[in-house]
């Protein structure tokens, strides 16, 4: 499934917190710089990290069942906090965002997110096109 598309004007997160997003989803340096991330990479980020926020808000009622959880760094933490403020109840499908100040995301969900997306954002780094 395609990640949700983010308007310009929709956009949260500057190029600095999407980069530091991809970098915790793909690692490294997340083959970029902040200063070459266009609005469409800067809304795959966005949409990479609410996916997160929301699949793992869903998996919550099972947390005990589950040992390991990610304990996002401060960096992530503060991002979230910033999109709390926008106008997230329109983007999230399982949580509001007052949950967003407690988030979690859990490795399962960002492993899996990760798998899903590494080859599409590799190829946009090596060919320069968007493809999600």
């Amino acid at each position: 499934m395609a990640p949700r598309k983010f308007a310009p004007s929709e956009l949260a997160l500057s190029p600095m917190e999407a980069w530091q997003v991809l970098v915790f989803f793909f690692g490294g340096n997340a083959g970029t710089t902040p200063g070459w991330l266009t609005d469409n990479d800067r809304s795959f980020a966005q949409a990479l990290l609410i996916e997160a926020v929301d699949a793992s808000y869903r998996m919550s009622w099972i947390e005990k069942l589950w040992s390991s959880t990610v304990n996002s760094s401060a960096s992530i933490k503060s991002i979230l906090g910033k999109l709390a403020f926008k106008a997230m109840k329109d983007w999230l499908t399982s949580c509001q965002p007052v949950d967003l100040k407690k988030a979690k995301i859990y490795t399962m969900v960002k492993n899996q997110l990760t798998v899903n997306w590494r080859s599409v954002w590799q190829i946009r780094i090596q060919v320069g096109d968007p493809v999600y």
